[in-house]
């Protein structure tokens, strides 16, 4: 299952898996460009399996929807790769009352994944990749008192904030999953051609154009996505982060084992019914 599959790094995902013919769960947020990717991938690979969900990850509600939907299924689920991400140059407030980076990038898939946890287990090798990023560094911890970003709020420092937390829920689950045959790494992919922020002012826009050339693509981004999913060599890695499909020591901020504990803790709460 890969969530956000329709556009740059996500979409790279699952046409590199696609071709290693596995059988893929699209978790996508738009209708039409959920189909036309199906198409395209039953156009270029033929008889492979292609199941579409519809959820977007700042709605709870959508995102347990699209789970139950997979867990009616009955069967296992090898490998959750929690992919889909935003970034905004203006504070935006959801109506559960999230900040929507945070509630999207973290806590949709936060909520994704521990609703996923039992058809990960029935898994030969259950694994949980997260695309997380080096904008971690622009946040030294996680904001407990002021999650919503009410005061302070910057594009790249709030979501550094939603990636660290992406980082911190890796290490807790891989602690949590001891004794499991389910593994959980976080990534980082690169300064990627994408249209991760496009949606925002013009600027912005001007922004990416200036720097697209500086940037890898889409497919390359890819990659370490991918090794993390189907490589041997990582069967037993677990709680590690990795950047061009090798581990990489993280801050010290993103090893933090009592803010995970807390993160998980208060994510449970937040996202609860």
């Amino acid at each position: 299952m890969i969530t956000g599959p329709t556009e740059g790094i996500g979409r790279a995902t699952a046409f590199a898996l696609a071709e290693r013919r596995a059988r893929l769960h699209l978790l996508c947020r738009n209708p039409r460009k959920a189909t036309a990717l199906r198409d395209a991938l039953l156009s270029r690979y033929g008889d492979i399996s292609v199941e579409l969900y519809l959820a977007d990850l700042g709605d709870f509600g959508e995102v347990r929807g699209a789970a139950s939907a997979f867990i009616d299924r009955n069967e296992p689920l090898d490998v959750l790769i929690n992919n889909a991400g935003v970034i905004n140059t203006r504070r935006i407030l959801l109506d559960n009352g999230q900040e929507q980076m945070f509630a999207v990038n973290h806590l949709g898939h936060f909520l994704l994944t521990t609703l996923l946890l039992d058809q990960l287990k029935q898994a030969e090798q259950g694994r949980v990749v997260v695309v997380a990023s080096e904008a971690y560094r622009f946040c030294r911890g996680i904001r407990f008192d002021d999650l919503q970003w009410h005061k302070g709020f910057s594009a790249f420092p709030t979501y550094g904030h939603s990636k660290l937390a992406n980082i911190l829920f890796v290490r807790e689950l891989a602690e949590r999953m001891q004794g499991t045959r389910v593994t959980a790494n976080a990534l980082h992919p690169g300064g990627v051609r994408s249209q991760l922020g496009a949606q925002n002012a013009w600027w912005a826009g001007r922004i990416l154009v200036l720097v697209k050339p500086f940037l890898r693509t889409a497919a390359r981004g890819a990659e370490t996505s991918v090794y993390l999913a189907t490589s041997d060599e990582v069967t037993m890695t677990n709680g590690e982060y990795f950047y061009d499909c090798k581990p990489k020591k993280t801050k010290p901020s993103a090893r933090d084992r009592e803010q995970a504990r807390r993160l998980w803790e208060l994510s449970e709460r937040l996202v609860a019914a």
